[in-house]
């Protein structure tokens, strides 16, 4: 009787020993890693956002250039005159980049200054002929238009000046 019981005791010192090498407080597991490097996003303007030659007026005006390819600013307000014989255009932008890729756009939502010396004149409520987003291979091209004040008292002289245009992979 001696020896079964010993023998039972030897068993559960085994499996109370595996069952204790179990429940250790280590443990190491692989992990998976992944990394997928795409094309990086490009954005080029190929042409300016251009009001044209306006002959101020005697009251306050605005003129509105669209964002689409082809335009002709008008006047929202006031008495000035787009000349007809001067180009106006939206800005043009072409993106590149991985294809299928989508990507979102940003314009400015502030109120930009072009300036001529001291002189300066605002443009605002910026448009985008995309809205907000695009795929790289489908809507490669898009414009932007927007709004030029033109006070009354503006004075005579070409003025210029920069926005800034962005495009971020979604």
């Amino acid at each position: 009787m001696k020896k079964v019981i010993l023998t039972v005791v030897a068993i559960a010192a085994f499996v109370l020993t595996a069952s204790a090498q179990d429940n250790v407080a280590n443990k190491t597991v692989g992990v998976p890693s992944r990394a997928r490097i795409i094309t990086p996003i490009t954005l080029a303007n190929s042409q300016a956002l251009d009001f044209g030659v306006i002959a101020r007026g005697t009251t306050d005006a605005t003129v509105v250039v669209s964002a689409t390819a082809s335009i002709t600013a008008n006047i929202a307000s006031g008495d000035a005159v787009v000349l007809s014989s001067a180009t106006q255009t939206a800005a043009k932008f072409t993106v590149g980049g991985e294809g299928g890729k989508t990507y979102s756009i940003t314009i400015p939502s502030t109120t930009q200054t072009i300036i001529s010396g001291a002189n300066t004149l605002n443009i605002t409520n910026f448009t985008c002929s995309n809205g907000s987003t695009g795929t790289i291979g489908t809507s490669d091209v898009f414009y932007v238009g927007g709004k030029l004040s033109v006070p009354a008292a503006a004075i005579a002289a070409s003025y210029t000046g920069t926005f800034n245009v962005t495009v971020n992979y979604n």
